[in-house]
């Protein structure tokens, strides 16, 4: 989320738009936008600070970029007169973390919905009063989520994250021998949710015929219940010269490690979007995916790119075995750009923001006018 803000308050100053941030310090990225305080985590005085924030900057339009239920129900009649609407990046109980059973997706994943029963039907109230007048998505995933708890379909909009070209641009087209073994890597937060597990319980697998194999875990560190069980798992399947848990990476390290990797693979069993996998494919020829967020949707058409059921680390050994003994074309990347260029990019992803914001700003307008006259 953090790193969306930012690239749409960069995109929307860059096009010649006044953006407020409203939050407790400046989006890392986006600290040229007016900056308003708002106390984190949200407390009784959300409401009164979020007035403050819209009397003071007088906004054409109100942008929600993450909220819990409790801050949106009290936001909502703050936000009545204007023109708003929600990004739901995820919907619990998805995404969220229970650390305990991570040897058991069954009893991890039911006590998981058990624990944050109360936020899920907190969120059904919400999109069944629907006191928010749009919500936008990233993934068909997310939106079936949506509608599912109560909200209208057509109030929705899915608005793909973009995508930047990596450095990289060609690939050799030979079946590389990899005489020091291939280097896998796995990017983004580091929680049950993820997958790693199911990645290393594969790349077991995979080292067979691969045994000099390298894969490398970066990310922030979500739960350190799951670490705990990642390095026990480790140590059980005797992986322990092959897998590196790398938390809190540096960006350079972070993209060098992309930059020398010969395969990228994302064992998530939830996502919203999953924007680690599509800055992957930027930069790693060959890609392995789990079919949830977009990233099917990032991965059809390309050669190099396989994308399997979650939960499913046995298919996951033989797409990634596969991937490492296939032939790679020569115009892979700069094909692959292209691709993506066409159906995600920054600029389209802010051609996006902007028409709905003149839509739902227009509708306002109008209504507001019309209540005027009758007033």
């Amino acid at each position: 989320m953090p790193a969306e803000t930012a690239q749409l308050i960069r995109g929307l100053m860059d096009r010649g738009h006044e953006v407020g941030f409203a939050g407790d310090i400046p989006v890392p990225g986006g600290e040229a936008a007016r900056h308003f305080h708002i106390d984190i985590p949200t407390g009784s005085k959300l409401a009164v600070q979020l007035r403050e924030a819209v009397a003071a900057f007088a906004p054409d339009f109100v942008h929600v970029m993450a909220m819990s239920s409790a801050g949106v129900a009290k936001i909502s009649p703050e936000l009545s007169t204007c023109a708003w609407a929600l990004t739901c990046h995820s919907i619990p109980p998805h995404e969220r973390k229970l650390p305990a059973f991570h040897g058991n997706e069954r009893m991890h994943y039911a006590l998981r919905s058990l624990r944050f029963t109360a936020n899920s039907l907190a969120w059904k109230w919400l999109f069944r009063r629907r006191p928010m007048p749009h919500v936008i998505v990233h993934s068909e995933w997310v939106r079936d989520v949506v509608v599912r708890y109560g909200y209208e379909r057509d109030r929705t909009s899915l608005v793909s994250l973009g995508c930047e070209e990596g450095p990289r641009a060609a690939t050799p087209n030979r079946r590389t021998a990899f005489p020091d073994g291939p280097r896998i890597v796995s990017t983004g937060g580091i929680a049950h949710t993820k997958g790693h597990h199911d990645a290393i319980v594969a790349l077991a697998q995979v080292r067979r015929s691969f045994p000099h194999l390298h894969y490398q875990i970066i990310g922030e560190v979500r739960d350190s219940s799951y670490i705990a069980f990642l390095q026990e798992l480790i140590e059980r399947l005797q992986m322990q010269d092959c897998v590196r848990i790398t938390p809190n990476l540096p960006h350079e390290q972070k993209q060098q490690a992309l930059q020398q990797a010969d395969l990228y693979v994302q064992p998530s069993h939830e996502e919203g979007f999953c924007l680690a996998y599509i800055e992957a494919a930027a930069i790693v020829p060959r890609l392995v995916g789990t079919d949830t967020g977009a990233i099917a949707l990032v991965s059809e058409g390309d050669p190099a790119a396989r994308v399997i059921p979650p939960c499913r680390p046995l298919e996951m050994a033989q797409a990634i075995e596969g991937l490492l003994q296939h032939t790679l074309p020569d115009d892979l990347m700069a094909c692959r750009m292209q691709r993506l260029n066409e159906r995600f990019s920054w600029g389209r992803y802010l051609d996006a923001h902007e028409a709905l914001y003149r839509r739902l700003a227009t509708v306002v307008e109008t209504t507001n006018s019309t209540a005027d006259q009758y007033a």
